[in-house]
């Protein structure tokens, strides 16, 4: 037997049967359950609360505020600009629940230019135990709103808020995967010249997170 035959003998040898798959998922779940059960509990119970405390840390250099609901982000958008002395000509991410909102006050612009100071933005979803945003790239989501401006301000739903990232990955299963995942924990930062922590390095300089709902 030739060393070619004597290999694909010994792939042939080792393929499982038929009935391999359904014990291969019976196996994964548990390793899944054994790992969620070894993991340690959250700080705190309440996952808005935990999020906030994490994204709001100092290291991490995210700021975040309360509203009730996504109608009052314009005025959560207007009130940053002024704290920040910026101009109301920002631009918008290209979701309808966004475009929706009434932005008379102010003025939104598209697309993303080069030199647009601020994007504000909706968030897929949250991971409370991180403090991260969680952005799929798509047509109402283009990746570079989260990365180009110098401030980004972000809405985020609360029921969205899941407490860890593996719930993030149980939520996923047996969807479409987007193109592009993205995890934002706080304000863009780094360390790598001489330890003296720079901001906006990467990606936005100041994150500003409004939590709705």
């Amino acid at each position: 037997m030739s060393a070619r035959a004597a290999i694909f003998a010994a792939i042939r040898a080792a393929k499982p049967d038929p009935a391999a798959p359904g014990q291969i998922a019976a196996q994964a779940t548990q390793c899944a359950e054994l790992m969620r059960k070894s993991l340690p509990p959250l700080e705190l119970s309440d996952r808005v609360q935990l999020f906030t405390a994490r994204a709001s840390a100092e290291k991490v250099g995210a700021t975040v505020e309360r509203a009730a609901g996504l109608s009052d982000l314009p005025q959560a958008v207007a009130r940053y600009i002024a704290a920040n002395d910026l101009k109301p000509d920002f631009s918008l991410q290209p979701d309808p629940r966004l475009q929706g909102l009434d932005w008379s006050a102010l003025a939104p612009n598209q697309p993303l230019r080069p030199d647009s100071a601020l994007a504000v933005g909706l968030a897929l979803c949250g991971v409370a135990e991180t403090g991260s945003l969680v952005f799929h790239s798509g047509p109402t989501a283009p990746t570079l709103y989260g990365f180009l401006p110098l401030h980004h301000l972000v809405a985020l739903d609360a029921q969205t808020l899941l407490p860890r990232l593996e719930d993030y990955a149980d939520s996923q299963i047996g969807k479409l995967a987007p193109r592009n995942v993205n995890f934002i924990t706080g304000a863009s930062g780094t360390t790598d010249i001489e330890g003296v922590l720079a901001r906006g390095a990467h990606g936005p300089r100041k994150l500003h997170i409004v939590i709705y709902g």
